[in-house]
């Protein structure tokens, strides 16, 4: 009986291949952990050949683990990071050997020219996003300044999941998620925009075709089948961004849902209408319809992995439990400790080269303080971006709390008294996996509306209520977080 979902997810710091039965039973997952490789200044990329062996690995130990047969499987679907240009020649040959990643910032120069020629008002109304070093378009746009020959030659350029399904089927294909973050998409007309590619400065041929995130674009090759085990003809799906795939799997849907998502990022994210356009706001298709205003943090669960690794560096290695729990020991608002956590620069363009830092320290402050600022600081940076979401009309009543930093029950502590809402904390801990199952289901005929059935299938396990004296103090917190950083807007450039 074909039942099973093989649910692939490609992250900054590993490669994952699930298998799902329907109804979406997680049987199993097999990881490979990888690390970015940043040679220069603002750099951050990894090498894609590297993720087909890792993915293929997978699925193949995955599948041997769990005794899943490959007659079992029905679908294959596929989310991974995102916005990271993956280009191949006519021949399926890579031309870039190193793929920018989503968090990485050397085309800051492009995204300067392009608003020192352009009316950024006009183009944001029609990409419904300002433009920025994460988008796709504008690292096309270096790679053809910095890469002429590779330009040229490339025939596609893929964002991650798109290259694995390239790989898997033959047939390249792209998703409205990821594309609606490429600054080269119409959010009018959700399409590819020619406008915007002669702005940006590049060849829109070069962008595979768009399709639903649930569309089948093409079966598994023989090829393929050698390398993973898949069977000949299985049906894969376009997939969409991991960010999406994971809203989708977590029930992010409907405008009563705002998500806090901290994996390796933090992002603040709800479900709209239409787009939300503000400049502190961008905004990406969802994989239902409307779409997801959104805020990201590139260094927020990030942050944390940073301090434990500052902190195992000098007293040997600490762990996280060790760390929270000197954090508990220190006053709400650390003293007066800030810590600003643009470590990996920021989305803003007047902060697109900004670092992270601290400010206030005292000869009070000790380690634990240090600690608990970085937790406090990345609440501060979502306080300070749901200020901009009510400044837009949004409405904020509850926050559900996904991904892997609702473990901390601490940092859930501080954002619900931050954001003074409660905070439904999720249990589900692979919501990626999730999300990108239930696409599957869809093109294996298991389910109809993706939509209702991620909203059935939601789950919070409990509701973190703000602590009033806690309230009180981190809203003075935020008053001097937002006074500092209003001051440190453009410091950096």
């Amino acid at each position: 009986m074909k039942n099973i979902i093989v649910a692939i997810d490609l992250g900054t710091q590993s490669s994952r291949a699930a298998v799902v039965r329907q109804g979406g039973e997680i049987l199993g997952i097999s990881q490979t952990l990888h690390e970015l490789e940043a040679p220069h200044e603002g750099w951050a990329q990894q090498r894609p050949d590297q993720w087909w062996d890792e993915i293929c690995q997978c699925i193949q130990q995955v599948m041997r683990d769990t005794g899943v047969l490959p007659e079992q499987l029905a679908a294959v679907s596929c989310c991974g990071q995102m916005a990271g240009p993956v280009g191949i020649d006519t021949e399926g040959e890579l031309t870039t050997p190193w793929a920018q990643l989503w968090c990485d910032k050397r085309c800051a120069e492009q995204v300067e020219a392009l608003h020192a020629a352009h009316d950024e008002k006009a183009l944001m109304q029609l990409a419904a996003n300002t433009a920025n070093p994460a988008w796709t378009g504008l690292k096309v746009r270096w790679e053809k300044d910095h890469r002429p020959e590779s330009y040229e030659r490339t025939r596609w350029y893929l964002v991650p999941k798109d290259y694995i399904n390239f790989k898997l089927t033959g047939v390249a294909a792209a998703d409205h998620t990821e594309a609606s973050l490429s600054f080269l998409y119409d959010a009018n007309t959700q399409d590819y925009s020619q406008p915007l590619a002669d702005a940006v400065g590049v060849d829109l041929a070069k962008f595979a075709p768009l399709h639903n995130a649930y569309d089948v674009i093409g079966s598994v090759t023989a090829e393929a089948q050698k390398l993973t085990g898949i069977p000949t003809g299985t049906p894969v799906v376009a997939g969409a961004g991991d960010f999406p795939a994971s809203m989708l799997g977590f029930g992010i849907i409907g405008e009563d849902v705002v998500a806090d998502v901290t994996g390796t990022s933090s992002l603040l994210a709800g479900h709209s209408p239409e787009p939300v356009i503000d400049p502190a706001i961008q905004n990406m298709r969802h994989i239902v319809d409307g779409w997801v205003p959104f805020t990201i943090l590139d260094c927020g669960g990030m942050s944390m992995k940073w301090c434990k690794e500052l902190m195992s560096s000098v007293n040997g290695e600490c762990s996280y439990e060790q760390l929270i729990a000197a954090a508990e020991d220190v006053e709400a608002a650390s003293d007066g400790l800030f810590f600003f956590p643009y470590m990996r620069g920021e989305r803003r363009s007047e902060n697109v080269n900004s670092k992270g830092g601290y400010f206030g320290i005292s000869t009070e402050h000790n380690a634990a303080h240090f600690t608990r600022s970085v937790m406090e600081g990345v609440a501060f940076a979502m306080g300070k971006d749901a200020g901009i979401f009510r400044s837009c009309g949004l409405e904020l009543t509850t926050i559900m709390s996904v991904g892997g930093g609702t473990r901390n029950q601490l940092w859930n502590n501080i954002k619900a008294a931050v954001l003074n809402l409660p905070m439904q904390i999720s249990p589900e801990p692979e919501a990626g996996i999730k999300g990108c199952a239930l696409l599957g289901e869809k093109a294996a005929g298991f389910i109809d509306d993706v939509g209702a059935e991620a909203i059935a299938r939601r789950q919070a396990s409990n509701t973190v209520t703000p602590d009033p004296e806690w309230v009180e103090t981190y809203a003075k917190g935020q008053k001097e977080y937002n006074r500092i950083y209003d001051h440190m807007l453009g410091f950096w450039s």
